[in-house]
């Protein structure tokens, strides 16, 4: 059996928490935890979320436009999918680059045939031992494409108690999310391990305003934590909502209101848009607001691209 795979335990629902004590909460800017270097430098296009939840699950958030040579923007590609269990991940910059990385994780992530059921392949061990294979990648593709760059954000359910929640009588033992940031040539993971963490990848993290009207929801007594209590999944959904209203409003180039949302936890991973009914203040006709077609593999990417009459090569994400 594989040394990062390990039997899978199912969360509870609730935790109990004493506000301020049991877990580290967001602060600050959500783009204060890039590192400003060559290799993680937020990619120019697009906004890709991760976030481990207070309540034993992570999220991903992706957008879907992509950006051509010629200057040309569609709304046209999904950039996050499951690639194993419990694991999901997402990326930014070259497509291409993109979708042979994702293709990579998830042949990396095929579960040995002797394994136990259910389990779940450890995000840290995974972060470790898939950085050479993406080196590799990386280093394979042509140079147009490299030129574009390339980063990956993994989100996965770990198995071990944070030290935190072993010292804190009144938490309930669960397993948590950590959230995974690997960024090109080197591709050296940058992992936040704490309940209510988040990073990001592309340009929407480095947008002010962007950052200034998601912090709220990373707080403890936030109304979107409150609304978890009534269904799982909530919580990612309205981040996913807040991203459609942010963009909307503020437009920034390259980034797509509309979301896949992703939620992964022991036993299941499960996926979601933010489409919705919207209802103008004039009282006219309600809109639909709903994720239109879009390309789930560069194979799908290539036809969509012929058919558009857009030239492939380049494209960004």
């Amino acid at each position: 059996m594989a040394v990062g795979y390990a039997v899978a335990r199912r969360p509870r629902e609730i935790l109990l928490l004493e506000q301020g004590k049991a877990f580290d909460t967001y602060s600050g800017s959500l783009a204060s935890s890039h590192r400003r270097n060559a290799d993680h430098e937020p990619i120019a296009m697009t906004w890709v979320i991760g976030v481990s939840s207070i309540f034993g699950y992570g999220a991903m958030m992706s957008d879907v436009r992509v950006t051509f040579r010629d200057g040309r923007q569609r709304d046209l590609v999904q950039k996050a999918y499951a690639v194993g269990p419990y694991i999901v991940a997402g990326f930014a910059g070259s497509v291409k680059i993109g979708f042979q990385m994702l293709d990579s994780l998830a042949n990396f992530l095929v579960v040995p045939p002797d394994a136990p059921q259910p389990g779940s392949w450890d995000p840290e061990w995974v972060a470790e031992h898939w950085k050479p294979i993406a080196v590799h990648v990386f280093a394979r593709a042509d140079a147009q494409e490299q030129a574009l760059r390339c980063q990956i954000l993994l989100v996965g359910m770990s198995q071990k108690i944070d030290p935190e929640v072993l010292a804190n009588p009144r938490a309930v033992k669960t397993p948590h999310a950590c959230v995974v940031r690997f960024s090109s040539p080197n591709f050296d993971p940058i992992i936040a391990n704490k309940r209510l963490s988040v990073d990001h990848i592309g340009s929407g993290a480095t947008v002010e305003h962007y950052t200034k009207m998601m912090q709220h929801h990373f707080d403890l007594g936030s109304d979107t934590l409150k609304a978890e209590m009534g269904a799982l999944g909530m919580w990612p959904k309205m981040l996913g909502h807040s991203v459609a209203r942010l963009v909307a409003d503020h437009p920034i180039d390259g980034i797509s209101p509309h979301v896949h949302i992703l939620v992964c936890r022991n036993g299941e991973i499960f996926e979601m848009t933010n489409d919705e009914k919207r209802f103008p203040a004039d009282g006219s006709e309600p809109i639909e607001f709903k994720m239109p077609a879009v390309a789930k593999n560069y194979q799908e990417f290539l036809v969509m691209c012929c058919t558009s009459a857009i030239a492939a090569e380049g494209a960004v994400a």
